[in-house]
């Protein structure tokens, strides 16, 4: 075989095994949901992901294991039920993320709750 064709061989398998990495690794990272507004305006079917702010009526019971809250973005809010244990800065006023389905009931029945964290750092003007 010819050097050079070996040696470009080589490097088009390399270069495809890397291509094939960055593609399913970025794969997974994009996770889509939905803002409270789009669950109320289109029909769902299966679970879906559902972002917004927490309210001021955080109802916890069973020993907080079941939590009633209502999530809200700009203009819709949809109550949602919850069985588990939630991120540790649950709190009203933060950004969650439900994951499951919104019931007949009007409902959300979430599965899973992710805390969106608050960003560590503020914007601030430097001066000299």
């Amino acid at each position: 075989m010819i050097p050079s064709l070996k040696w470009g061989l080589l490097f088009a398998v390399v270069a495809a095994c890397v291509g094939y990495l960055v593609y399913s690794a970025s794969g997974g990272s994009s996770e889509y949901y939905l803002t409270v507004s789009e669950l109320r305006s289109q029909p769902t079917t299966g679970d879906v992901r559902v972002a917004g702010v927490v309210q001021n009526d955080v109802q916890r019971s069973d020993g907080g294991l079941h939590v009633r809250f209502t999530e809200k973005d700009g203009t819709a809010s949809v109550p949602v039920e919850y069985r588990g244990t939630l991120p540790d800065i649950f709190q009203p006023g933060i950004t969650v993320v439900a994951e499951g389905r919104l019931g007949a009931d009007g409902i959300f029945h979430a599965r899973n709750v992710l805390a969106k964290c608050p960003s560590r750092f503020s914007t601030t003007a430097y001066t000299q």
